[in-house]
């Protein structure tokens, strides 16, 4: 995977007004191969949203991130599709070099004329991935029983522990 394909989450903030922008970027399974080969996740498809409002000091941006991955359940190791719907803000405030304060807020260099989302995207998809990956048929967490052989075979005990059973009975 080569850097031409992290140019498509390019956004180009010199260029813009202060105003409103929105753009839509679609990304796949080559995204989050690029920033780490030892994922869970496979065919992995999306669509982010964002939606920037620029002013003098500071870019606001909104991410809409849908799609869906393909995950393999930690306990009956079934793949599942899981769906991904989330929102994030991150708000860069232009100042005199790159630092990040927190989480959703980042200073940049008020010289920078490109910000590429691509990372924020794996980020935000990575995070919203759950710890513990169950497949959607095991509605209950702790409901074992789907993995547990039974047999209907009734129970016979030897008629010799019949009066033993009486005394435990008792």
């Amino acid at each position: 995977m080569d850097k031409k394909y992290l140019r498509k989450f390019d956004v180009k903030i010199q260029s813009l007004s202060n105003n409103e922008h929105l753009f839509v970027f679609e990304f796949n399974q080559d995204l989050f191969e690029h920033f780490s080969d030892e994922l869970e996740m496979k065919n992995t498809i999306g669509k982010c949203k964002l939606k920037i409002i620029k002013t003098d000091m500071m870019l606001e941006t909104s991410f809409l991130i849908t799609g869906s991955t393909e995950l393999v359940c930690d306990r009956s190791l079934k793949k599942f599709s899981y769906s991904l719907d989330l929102k994030n803000k991150i708000l860069f405030k232009f100042g005199d070099f790159d630092e990040e304060i927190s989480e959703d807020m980042i200073v940049i260099d008020r010289n920078k004329s490109i910000i590429n989302i691509a990372n924020y995207i794996y980020e935000f998809v990575i995070l919203k991935i759950p710890a513990k990956r169950l497949h959607p048929s095991l509605k209950n967490e702790d409901n074992i029983d789907n993995f547990v052989f039974r047999t209907n075979a009734i129970k016979k005990t030897d008629p010799r522990l019949d009066p033993l059973n009486k005394l435990k009975i008792n």
